[in-house]
């Protein structure tokens, strides 16, 4: 349990990093496909060298700190991380302390056997619950990546209507990741794409 606890920790403390990060897969043929409800004519570039492409990029750091999404999601996360966290330690601590009170009794030999086997069935009991709670632990990770996949899902579904053909190629810039080592702030449209990510957010929850 406590490797398990050392680990999440390990996976909250880096989550909302890892979760936007994936946004490197975005390319410019995800760029250039369309939906059939969305009437955004794709993007033609067979025929347009790399010096003649248009081309922007999104700070990805900018979008983790301030997109709406993210901030949601870690508080939902850190609030579900810190409630099992506070049900293990309880049921650990009786658990251990049940356990001890059964092996002094057992030692001694004071209690009756039927007593004895009724205490062990708790203690079993116990140990099931344990089990349970590290199982739901675990899945919190299972649900971050879950996240990330619909992160995903949603900055290409967002870039597809955004772009509508002004350019070839939107790349990602990160300062903690770098892939691109030289950018032009010309270039930059981070503002717009977040404020349309939150916008679109936000107009979702409200009408949950």
């Amino acid at each position: 349990m406590k490797n398990l606890s050392l680990i999440l920790n390990g996976i909250l403390a880096i989550a909302v990093a890892i979760l936007f990060y994936q946004v490197h897969s975005l390319k410019s043929s995800g760029i250039q496909e369309t939906t059939s409800d969305l009437s955004v004519k794709p993007i033609i570039t067979s025929n347009t060298t790399l010096a003649e492409s248009k081309i922007a990029y999104i700070n990805t750091d900018s979008i983790n700190e301030h997109y709406a999404y993210i901030a949601d999601f870690t508080k939902v996360i850190r609030a579900k991380k810190s409630n099992l966290e506070a049900q293990l330690q309880g049921m650990t601590a009786k658990f251990q302390q049940d356990y001890e009170a059964f092996q002094q009794s057992a030692q001694a030999g004071i209690a009756p056997q039927a007593e004895l086997m009724k205490t062990e069935e708790n203690l079993k009991r116990q140990q099931q619950d344990l089990a349970n709670k590290e199982l739901q632990m675990q899945n919190l990770g299972v649900e971050l990546e879950e996240k990330n996949a619909e992160l995903n899902r949603n900055v290409k579904d967002f870039l597809k209507v955004f772009n509508n053909g002004r350019f070839d190629y939107v790349m990602s810039y990160s300062d903690l990741m770098p892939t691109i080592l030289l950018t032009n702030p010309k270039l930059d449209i981070t503002p717009q794409v977040l404020q349309g990510l939150n916008t679109e957010y936000n107009a979702k929850k409200a009408k949950k």
